[in-house]
């Protein structure tokens, strides 16, 4: 099967889901949609504040502002032994209401590359991507929504692509007590001649599976798919990692690490063995 058929089916079957969850769990699960931060779901309802909050921020289409800063470590870039990588990336998340029970979530993601070839280092400013979500607003076990997604166009060939990306960004998260089970995906196609810097086709698959104790602490297995299938560029990096949720100056801070393993891999990604470091702060909405 083609790849790029692969991805439209897989694009279809989720789509096609959270279409089907989106009126049924905004019509049953609505909690207080004038307040829903402060409505506690039955199922959280044995939970100390600091488990929710760091559970909530696991689930990325939980509507609250947030602040999330990363660092990846790849120990290992492309086939070179001695090519390192340090990857730092900004993708806030910031609920917009559009109406009663409805809001947009926006995801903007700005990712900046040291890659490091001793005794030389090469600065790199990955094209700008931005998803979006228009989803239910409410407080209950099933979070899904669904919207455009945009790629900016890179500012040179050695960034990366030089066409425009449009598409569709994806999402639908099952949280029952202490557990988070999710998915977001984002699929664009490049729009424009300009190729120098490949093509804006992408396919990007992030799945994930977390537990919060009681004490604020989570751990979690997160995967991220990605597939440049024009170039039939694939690779797929897990996530181990462990989190410490904090509440600090009246806002609840998450510090998370743990390894990464890229488990499948192509000439320009990362190979082998990594680390991981995240920060997340939620402000007031």
């Amino acid at each position: 099967m083609p790849v790029q058929a692969f991805s439209w089916r897989i694009l279809f079957i989720l789509m096609a889901a959270i279409l089907f969850v989106l009126p049924n769990v905004s019509l049953a699960q609505a909690v207080d949609v004038k307040d829903n931060r402060k409505a506690v779901t039955a199922s959280e309802a044995h939970m100390s504040q600091l488990a929710r909050a760091g559970k909530h921020m696991q689930n990325r289409l939980y509507p609250q502002t947030v602040l999330s800063l990363t660092y990846n470590h790849n120990q290992m870039l492309g086939t070179d032994p001695q090519f390192q990588q340090n990857q730092f990336a900004f993708a806030p998340i910031v609920p917009l209401r559009l109406g009663d029970g409805l809001q947009l979530l926006l995801n903007p993601v700005v990712t900046y590359n040291q890659n490091v070839n001793d005794p030389q280092a090469a600065q790199q400013w990955e094209p700008v991507q931005l998803a979006t979500f228009i989803a239910p607003q409410y407080s209950g076990d099933w979070y899904a929504g669904v919207g455009p997604y945009f790629q900016a166009p890179a500012t040179n060939a050695r960034d990366g692509s030089r066409q425009v990306g449009l598409g569709v960004s994806a999402g639908a998260y099952y949280t029952p007590g202490n557990w988070v089970y999710g998915i977001t995906m984002y699929n664009a196609w490049g729009l424009g001649n300009n190729l120098t810097g490949g093509s804006a086709n992408m396919l990007d698959i992030q799945p994930v599976v977390s537990y919060t104790t009681q004490q604020g602490w989570s751990y979690s297995l997160a995967g991220q798919y990605n597939n440049g299938y024009t170039a039939n560029s694939v690779s797929n990096q897990l996530t181990l990692s462990v989190a410490k949720t904090l509440k600090l100056a009246g806002m609840h801070w998450q510090f998370q690490v743990g390894p990464t393993y890229m488990v499948t891999s192509n000439s320009s990604s990362a190979t082998g063995w990594g680390g991981y470091f995240g920060l997340t702060i939620t402000l007031p909405n």
